[in-house]
């Protein structure tokens, strides 16, 4: 059971169930790292010689352009940071159950079976829910039946928990991929303006 904080639910971000995609990866996990090793890897000149494309480097007066392409290895660095700190945060701030269960069918069905009847009126309040009430709503409904809803309720507050948190880590992977996709763009238009020119000779 996990208790729910008093910023829950604002449903006007990003849930964490629409983040778990990608703070669950392996990448994104490892993006942790980056802002240290990265770091040490901008330090290093040699190898920031070493990984710049030779034969289309631009030449003449640096436009908007290739002043992009000239820092695309800090482009990249500062992609991976943000990619790196919204991971981080999302491992903090994201509830176990929501980081180990897809949707709440999942975690009603990995958790009902380990929960007694008899702590309903716990998971009602817990939820906010007046047990009798909805007894004596839903007259047709067993305990059973309330429990689960109960179960779905709070995997739906969880989801949304955290509002604050939830809008860093969203910003930081859009800043993220879209500090990426600067230097990613810029190779690939590069390369394909290599290509034309050599073909136009």
């Amino acid at each position: 059971m996990e208790k729910q904080s008093k910023d829950q639910p604002s449903r006007g971000r990003p849930s964490w169930i629409n983040l778990r995609s990608i703070g669950n990866s392996g990448p994104a996990r490892a993006a942790i790292l980056v802002p240290v090793i990265g770091y040490l890897i901008i330090l290093n000149s040699t190898l920031v010689e070493y990984l710049r494309l030779h034969g289309i480097e631009p030449t003449g007066s640096l436009t908007i352009s290739d002043r992009l392409w000239d820092s695309k290895i800090y482009l990249l660095y500062f992609g991976l940071t943000f990619f790196g700190i919204g991971s981080a945060i999302y491992q903090w701030k994201c509830p176990h159950f929501v980081k180990k269960y897809a949707d709440w069918t999942e975690y009603v069905a990995g958790t009902r079976p380990h929960i007694e009847t008899g702590n309903i009126g716990t998971w009602a309040k817990l939820v906010g829910a007046d047990l009798n009430t909805d007894r004596t709503r839903a007259f047709s409904r067993s305990d059973d039946e309330l429990l689960k809803r109960y179960l779905q309720t709070n995997f739906l507050n969880m989801s949304f928990a955290h509002p604050f948190w939830r809008a860093v880590v969203a910003s930081c992977f859009v800043i993220g991929f879209a500090l990426l996709t600067i230097p990613s763009a810029m190779t690939a238009a590069r390369v394909a303006g290599a290509l034309i020119s050599s073909m136009t000779r």
